[in-house]
């Protein structure tokens, strides 16, 4: 039988698991009794307020950066620091929000219309600039 922890099933319920370990997840959920009765129990428990800190700072994605923190990032804008921070938070972590908030930018960063609207604020915002 697989080994979830109560955090990764509950993380589950709310789609913040990568893809591959919500897929885990869901087999055993369709497969073992064991791990649905735990999951019903765990969802139970949590819709009653017995909810932990850790469960409130994850619930409410206080981890996640704003978007526009992520379309600093996306336009090259960040300190080192940060830009590893945000690529672990996507690439290890693997929250599903941020890699959404992130697509959408990277697509609409680089689209023409993006491009025009960026070239007209900065050709009406010249005139104001120091010389």
């Amino acid at each position: 039988m697989p080994d979830f922890t109560d955090e990764e099933l509950l993380a589950y319920a709310d789609e913040r698991l990568s893809s591959e370990r919500s897929a885990e997840i869901e087999r055993a959920l369709r497969n073992e009794r064991l791990i649905q009765d735990r999951f019903v129990t765990l969802l139970s428990e949590r819709d009653q307020g017995q909810t932990s800190v850790g469960e409130i700072w994850r619930h409410g994605s206080l981890s996640c950066p704003s978007r526009s923190v992520w379309g600093a990032f996306v336009t090259g804008r960040l300190g080192d620091g940060l830009t590893q921070y945000l690529k672990f938070h996507v690439e290890v972590i693997g929250c599903r929000s941020c890699a959404a908030n992130l697509a959408d930018l990277s697509h609409h960063a680089h689209s023409p219309e993006s491009e025009r609207r960026t070239r007209k604020i900065f050709q009406s915002s010249a005139e104001h600039l120091p010389q």
